[in-house]
């Protein structure tokens, strides 16, 4: 409880705070139930490896779209990006200290883990399913610029790396948004991307990046930002309601029918539409009961840039650990839920003893001027400065 406490005392007075820590507490659940999806996924994926190793049985996902995490994660960037700024549209200087906040926030872990990534690679290449690349695309992945990595695969050193090429770009285009009246600004957003991505639809690009940055997912920030627009519109709804939206939107989890997966639909429709109702339901419904898997997830919310990062590196060894250690002797299903726990606990450790003070030095040094301190005490600042 005293964690929670403390998120409370750091909310403004009056009805603001009231609003920014129900919501606050809502999104950061939602971020760790995205980020542990993710998670599941990946171990799924080791079972396979392992199943050939022990002979247990392979643990079957397919019934599950696990990646829905990601879409989850779109959305919700593009809320918390809307909402925490929307008294900055026009403003002097707002575009320049809104980019060096989101580049203080992503990069240092993920340069950090990327060349991490990239020791382990020169000191034992032959643990890497997919070789680093040349110098060329090593430099793209630290920049953010889509690359092609083995056959038919644009994705960096950091592979889940791929997820922030795409946050990089919406931050780019928010910024050019921010030079206008939040009307026009949003107006020229929305034209914007959903100009990209008809031109992704129509065309078929045959330059990298833009054929990457053309596609329809990146609308899925757009929901995002209008999510944001209605409930800064002070739309409100019940718990019922609420449940139903959650109800709707557990379609992104599952594979219904052909008629709905990603080969019959695009992404921004089959998993996008799903995670904005997702987003919606948490931000205008009413906040979830102060109990404690409630704060445990907005713990692990808290900690969810760092889990999504780091997973891959501690599942890899918990899988090669389970082959000498456990082998047949227990079902592959404990081993999902064993490796969950370990890189969530994991994350939990980086994100209070690396990713928290790094990003806190980095942001001191990035947002100096007393204006841009002032700027980032807006409300659900706590929510921006843990969203990735």
């Amino acid at each position: 409880m005293r964690f929670y406490r403390k998120i409370l005392e750091s909310e403004d007075a009056g009805r603001a705070a009231s609003k920014s820590t129900h919501t606050l507490v809502n999104l950061q659940v939602l971020r760790a139930l995205a980020a542990s999806s993710v998670v599941v996924a990946h171990a799924l994926h080791e079972t396979g490896t392992l199943a050939v190793a022990t002979g247990r049985a392979v643990v079957d996902g397919s019934a599950w779209n696990l990646g829905f995490g990601v879409d989850i994660f779109f959305v919700l960037s593009g809320f918390i990006m809307t909402h925490t700024t929307a008294s900055e549209f026009g403003k002097s200087g707002a575009s320049l200290r809104f980019f060096l906040r989101r580049c203080a926030r992503v990069i240092p872990l993920y340069w950090l883990l990327t060349s991490v990534m990239l020791l382990g690679a020169l000191a034992a290449p032959s643990l890497l399913a997919v070789p680093i690349g040349s110098l060329s695309h090593v430099l793209a992945s630290y920049f953010f610029i889509p690359s092609g990595r083995g056959v038919d695969e644009i994705r960096p050193v950091l592979a889940l790396g791929w997820t922030l090429n795409y946050e990089m770009l919406f931050y780019v285009f928010f910024a050019a948004a921010l030079l206008l009246p939040i009307r026009l600004g949003i107006l020229w957003l929305s034209v914007l991307m959903v100009g990209m991505a008809l031109v992704g639809r129509l065309i078929d690009p045959q330059h990298v990046q833009i054929a990457f940055w053309t596609n329809p997912i990146i609308l899925e920030f757009l929901f995002g930002v209008y999510v944001a627009l209605i409930f800064r519109s002070g739309a409100r709804i019940g718990g019922g309601w609420a449940l139903g939206l959650v109800a709707i939107g557990l379609l992104g989890f599952v594979h219904v029918s052909t008629l709905w997966n990603d080969a019959a639909l695009p992404q921004f429709l089959r998993s996008g539409v799903p995670a904005a109702l997702f987003v919606l339901a948490a931000a205008i419904g009413p906040m979830l009961p102060q109990r404690r898997p409630v704060l445990w997830g907005v713990a692990l919310g808290d900690a969810s840039y760092s889990l999504y990062l780091v997973h891959p590196f501690v599942l890899r060894p918990l899988r090669a650990i389970w082959e000498k250690v456990i082998g047949a002797e227990l079902p592959l299903g404990l081993f999902v839920v064993f490796a969950t726990l370990v890189a969530a606990m994991f994350a939990k450790a980086l994100f209070r003893y690396v990713e928290r003070p790094l990003t806190s030095r980095v942001q001191g040094l990035a947002l100096r001027s007393p204006r841009s301190k002032q700027t980032a005490a807006a409300p659900l600042s706590r929510a921006d400065t843990e969203s990735a």
